[in-house]
């Protein structure tokens, strides 16, 4: 790494059509900002899929804006777009998060520097990449019912800040991903800077970056406030405490100086990508996501080309969807004739014959958010997520969330199917357990495999309104 490239690389705030200059390790370069585009949904009126065009050293380029996107290489400079005004300002109705005061955040690096410095964070969740659903920035919260229309009128549109890896319940274990003080332990706090609450750690680095943990089950007995951890250290385990809207994740956040001269969220999902890659090199990591939204009838096109692949190329990408056509290349377009919460299953295949799955969470909703017409979400995870074994038993949970004034439509049963032809039904919102369950809690089924295999687990709820959710993971059996 050249000395000149700061920790998480060089960030600019522009306003359209300003220009910066800045010198890499390749030389001196500029970048002017064009357009910021925004489009919205037609279902929500939402920005869906922000992106900015810039001119780089007299090349335009559009880059997206967040979304599980990588940086990319372009005339020699390897750039990112972080966040856009309107995500931020959305997101800014709750809180100023960002501290953006332009119309963009661009980071940038030479084409072979390191994304966040000499040593790559350390993955923060002790499970398998992508194991459940995920909420990473710029994306509208969608798993705990974020898409259904506020009650509230004057409630803001929660565009996602930081990362939220989702979860078995009170199984997998956080552990740092950076070393640094303990300012904040539960309630307790050294550094006014950060918002307290029972269920979450903040780590400070030596560089003046905040990592935050958020929706502990627990905190580990080893973290004491105002003392240092290391990389890898335990921090605690991963639950649905808090703000969570009752869906088990850690939400991950990164907060460093901003180019305004405030603290501002650091969008950081390239560093968990690099994190993961440094621990497992070699692996390739199918990318369906983020979910998407659509009304009937209205074409929608998911994409796979945000998968990633170590050390190889990737060689074929087909899609599942649920109708059971295939589709290869790595977009397919569909058109859906009945509101519900899909599943689509993409599959891709490296040159050395490696091939990893992941799924597109795809809603379709009535344009006027109608209770008779719209889906209820849900979550569905499972643990361990390594190393699993033939015989070895492996614990399931499921939540179907029907919130609001779509909570009368909660009816049926969750239908589940294994992958092996073994099924099981569950009903998660039943008080039948001691102490008695809630409408925030899972339902549970264990299930063990007798052969090696990649299994892909559908799970299936049918509400009161006849539109139905769909949840899928794969279990990777050795």
């Amino acid at each position: 790494m050249t000395p000149q490239t700061p920790q998480g690389g060089h960030v600019f705030d522009l306003a359209l059509h300003e220009t910066v200059q800045f010198t890499l390790s390749t030389g001196t370069h500029t970048i002017q900002l064009l357009e910021v585009r925004e489009p919205r949904c037609s279902v929500r009126g939402l920005i869906r899929f922000p992106s900015i065009l810039v001119n780089i050293n007299g090349e335009q380029a559009e880059i997206p804006a967040g979304l599980y996107h990588m940086p990319q290489i372009v005339n020699g400079v390897k750039i990112g777009c972080s966040v856009t005004r309107g995500v931020a300002l959305a997101v800014g109705k709750h809180l100023d998060v960002y501290a953006l005061d332009k119309d963009a955040r661009i980071r940038c690096w030479a084409p072979s520097d390191p994304l966040f410095g000499p040593e790559p964070l350390v993955y923060p969740a002790k499970q398998t990449w992508f194991a459940t659903m995920t909420q990473m920035a710029n994306e509208r919260t969608y798993v705990d019912g974020g898409e259904l229309p506020p009650q509230d009128p004057n409630g803001y549109i929660y565009h996602h800040y930081g990362m939220d890896i989702g979860g078995h319940d009170k199984a997998v274990p956080i552990i740092a991903a950076r070393g640094g003080l303990v300012v904040v332990h539960g309630e307790n706090c050294i550094d006014a800077q950060h918002l307290i609450r029972y269920d979450r750690v903040v780590v400070k680095d030596d560089a003046g970056w905040y990592f935050l943990y958020s929706h502990l089950d627990m905190i580990a007995p080893n973290i004491v406030l105002g003392e240092r951890v290391n990389p890898g250290d335990w921090i605690g385990i991963l639950g649905k405490e808090g703000a969570s809207g009752g869906w088990s994740h850690l939400h991950f956040g990164i907060t460093s100086p901003q180019p305004s001269g405030c603290d501002g969220q650091v969008e950081g999902y390239p560093f968990l990508v690099e994190s993961y890659l440094h621990e497992h090199p070699g692996v390739l990591l199918a990318c369906a996501r983020p979910h998407r939204v659509a009304a009937v009838g209205e074409p929608l096109t998911l994409d796979g080309s945000r998968s990633i692949c170590d050390g190889s190329a990737i060689t074929s990408y087909q899609w599942t969807l649920h109708t059971g056509q295939t589709v290869k290349g790595p977009k397919a377009t569909i058109t859906y004739d009945r509101e519900g919460l899909y599943s689509e299953c993409l599959t891709v295949t490296d040159a050395r014959g490696q091939t990893d799955i992941d799924f597109c969470p795809v809603y379709i909703m009535p344009k006027d958010a109608s209770p008779d017409k719209t889906p209820p979400s849900m979550h569905l995870t499972y643990f361990p997520t390594n190393n699993l074994r033939p015989g070895q038993p492996i614990a399931f949970k499921v939540r179907t969330f029907f919130r609001g004034p779509f909570a009368d439509n909660k009816s049926g049963l969750e239908h589940w199917n294994f992958g092996d032809g073994t099924t099981a039904t569950s009903r998660s919102d039943t008080k039948t357990r001691v102490p008695a369950a809630t409408d925030t809690d899972f339902d549970e089924r264990w299930h063990v495999y007798d052969k090696p295999g990649c299994y892909i687990v559908t799970v299936t709820r049918t509400g009161k309104n006849d539109r139905t959710a769909t949840a899928q993971v794969k279990v990777n059996v050795s």
